[in-house]
């Protein structure tokens, strides 16, 4: 069996412990065999380079759309979530199986090379189980609903069993999902109660707008014209109590809940969150947040509430990569006074701790989280200006990138 060491100035092992000058030995299986300190002159001797950055686990992306890597580049940013969507809904272009495959595939190719272990993926249909079922990632795909209407909530229920019912019949872990607070209606909340009471996690696009915060707590503003003036819908979304009600009955049943973007959140909103639904997880996407929304979440108030934060990239219609490093330089950008290593624990522990993936985000002996190199010009300076990402190993072996 072929063994591979490698060293690094600071290697994460889980939250709060970090070794400096440390060695990790990696079966050519992915497992890890060993974590130990090692001198400059020791690692001299053998001859083992010691890195300037940081060894840890695979990244987790905790919140992307695979199948949506078709609509790279093709909307423009800014205007807030419903100019978002009007492009969306504006968008007539067509694309054939083979092109939304092969974008895909590119997507998936991205995964790897960004040191990308295991995913939670939104869908819509099934395309993506021809990928899923075969894939060297853990995943968990949550087929999406929404409906703002009793009418649109049943139609999009039947059509969500039966992608549901694809997904599992190739053997892809699949649960049903709501899509955002002012996209699901009350029928649709009632249809999907079964399945959300079964699943042990969903997710939640939540406070990713000020105008969402508006439309739930005043049923006015720019998404409830969008859909009431211009989509002539009616809308029979709860308000902002009918959500926190919802949230406290899914929190009481110790259901993992995904709470994506929350770039709106207020301090009072999480202290709500983090009472009524202990497992709840806000999973913040920095490209996207800014792309769609112009800032970001609020990670000092997020860090001072003690919730737990993971990472996202959302899809390549509103993200200009798929790249969890390139995530966490965002925020180090604006926000420079966070300890990279608390950075890399949100996109390492903290994304398979919200998820449910087991065995992965950290690095001990004896289990194959992944293993990523981040190279850092200054380890000391607790900048990711300039870092890069190579991923050393998978959870299938030694990568081969």
């Amino acid at each position: 069996m072929e063994v591979k060491r490698y060293a690094a100035r600071k290697v994460l092992l889980k939250k709060g412990v970090l070794l400096r000058n440390a060695v990790v030995q990696v079966a050519e299986d992915g497992t890890i065999l060993s974590i130990a300190n090692i001198t400059d002159e020791e690692a001299a001797k053998e001859g083992l380079p010691i890195h300037d950055g940081y060894l840890c686990a695979g990244f987790i992306n905790a919140h992307t759309h695979s199948e949506l890597a078709f609509l790279d580049g093709l909307f423009l940013p800014g205007g807030s979530m419903a100019a978002f969507l009007r492009q969306i809904d504006a968008l007539r272009l067509q694309f054939d199986e083979e092109q939304i495959r092969t974008a895909q595939a590119r997507g998936y190719e991205t995964f790897a090379k960004e040191g990308i272990v295991a995913y939670a993926d939104i869908s819509n249909d099934a395309s993506t189980a021809y990928f899923k079922k075969n894939e060297r990632f853990r995943s968990i795909t949550f087929v999406e609903m929404f409906g703002v209407n009793s009418k649109l909530g049943e139609e999009a229920y039947e059509v969500g069993k039966k992608v549901l019912k694809e997904f599992k019949e190739q053997g892809v872990t699949a649960y049903m999902t709501p899509h955002a607070t002012y996209s699901v209606s009350a029928t649709l909340w009632e249809l999907m109660r079964s399945q959300l009471e079964r699943a042990p996690i969903f997710s939640l696009h939540y406070a990713e707008t000020a105008q969402e915060i508006n439309f739930l707590k005043n049923n006015a503003g720019a998404i409830y014209d969008l859909f009431h003036r211009d989509w002539k819908r009616k809308v029979e979304a709860y308000n902002m109590k009918e959500m926190e009600k919802c949230l406290e009955y899914y929190g009481a049943e110790h259901k993992h809940i995904l709470l994506v973007h929350g770039v709106a959140l207020t301090s009072f909103m999480v202290a709500f969150i983090r009472s009524a639904a202990p497992e709840a997880t806000i999973v913040p996407c920095p490209e996207s947040n800014l792309f769609i929304e112009g800032r970001l979440a609020d990670y000092d108030m997020l860090r001072a509430s003690n919730i737990r934060i993971a990472v996202g990239t959302d899809s390549l219609s509103s993200s200009p990569s798929l790249s969890i490093l390139k995530q966490l330089q965002v925020i180090n950008t604006y926000y420079p006074h966070i300890p990279v290593e608390e950075l890399l624990v949100w996109a390492t522990q903290n994304g398979a701790e919200a998820c449910m993936f087991d065995g992965l985000g950290v690095l001990e002996a004896n289990i194959r989280p992944g293993l990523n190199l981040i190279k850092m010009p200054n380890v000391e300076s607790n900048s990711l200006q300039g870092a890069t990402v190579q991923p050393l190993a998978d959870l299938k072996g030694f990568s081969n990138l």
